[in-house]
């Protein structure tokens, strides 16, 4: 029984102590504008708008721009962009893209490229995530490795409520 309270001591504080940056976004196709080449060929970009919460207790506004190609049932190019508004104002954008394998995972890659002042030091962020839709609706986990200099700036957002 000690050695069990020893490893869920341990666990539990390498959770506390861990810089990952946990986002839960949950969105939903707004518009979808399509050229339809054939039954299995079309080019279409979306807009997704939504909310977010974080492993940080901040929460907001999402919202994505994304486009793709699929030619003969396969994806042939995916790119987005994303914005984040934080509860105090903050913003950052994120892009990325997707391999075809990553498309038909659910899973892809993000990049933190532009940031306002406040959240600056998240510029350059890498981060992966998982994507499942139902219908209209998109629910995405995404999940980066911050610096303690990030986890600060991400921290000081939910002390400003």
């Amino acid at each position: 029984m000690k050695k069990l309270i020893i490893i869920f001591i341990i666990l539990y504080s390498s959770t506390l102590l861990s810089n990952d940056y946990k986002i839960d976004i949950h969105g939903k196709i707004v518009s979808n504008e399509k050229h339809k080449y054939s039954d299995n060929s079309y080019y279409s970009i979306l807009k997704i708008d939504g909310t977010f919460t974080d492993n940080f207790s901040n929460y907001g506004n999402f919202n994505a721009l994304v486009n793709l190609e699929i030619e003969n049932s396969e994806l042939k190019q995916h790119f987005f962009s994303t914005e984040l508004t934080y509860q105090d104002g903050s913003i950052f954008y994120g892009q990325g893209s997707r391999t075809s394998k990553e498309f038909e995972q659910g899973t892809g890659k993000l990049l933190i490229t532009t940031a306002n002042q406040k959240l600056k030091e998240l510029i350059g962020v890498k981060c992966v995530y998982a994507i499942n839709f139902f219908r209209s609706t998109s629910f995405t986990l995404t999940k980066c490795k911050i610096t303690d200099a990030q986890k600060k700036a991400l921290s000081n957002i939910s002390d400003n409520k």
